[in-house]
């Protein structure tokens, strides 16, 4: 049984697509469900929002992070783990525009994510989990983190053009 944490962010979209793909996952594994402003309630420990610390312990706690295709991808990667993302898509409602779905296709051919296209693959995506991020970070390290004093710097210039 896998601890499983589900997220879709905090934007003013609802995902419930997502959320209403996870009812397999809880009766099989412990799951928790960040659901936003989805209208789908899950059968299992769900919250619409969780304050930044809550969250952060359920991401360092949780075995498998399923995710949006946003930020939060980022932030579980940061945490030398692989999250599993499903894309929003404009055409289904889920977002103004279909960036998560460009995204999560150029994070899939080089980044450290399991992308889900099709939300009936869920429980199976989970179940390869461990296998498939063992893999994941073998073979697809992530670049270090931006130097404080390098980012300082080029945002600096970048802001002095803007200005001219």
């Amino acid at each position: 049984m896998a601890r499983v944490l589900v997220t879709v962010g905090m934007g003013p979209w609802p995902f419930d697509r997502l959320v209403g793909a996870v009812a397999p996952l809880c009766a099989a594994h412990e799951v928790f469900v960040q659901t936003g402003t989805s209208t789908v309630v899950p059968p299992c420990p769900h919250a619409a929002f969780l304050p930044l610390d809550e969250l952060r312990e359920r991401l360092a706690g949780a075995d498998v992070v399923i995710t949006h295709a946003g930020n939060t991808v980022r932030l579980v990667q940061r945490l030398g783990r692989v999250p599993v993302a499903v894309a929003r898509e404009a055409a289904r409602g889920e977002m103004g525009n279909d960036h998560q779905v460009a995204y999560l296709r150029e994070e899939e051919r080089s980044g450290r994510v399991l992308a889900v296209w099709d939300v009936a693959d869920l429980p199976a995506v989970v179940a390869a989990h461990s296998a498939e991020q063992r893999r994941l970070l073998a073979e697809r390290p992530l670049p270090g983190a931006v130097d404080d004093q390098r980012l300082v710097d080029t945002l600096d210039a970048l802001c002095a053009r803007l200005v001219r």
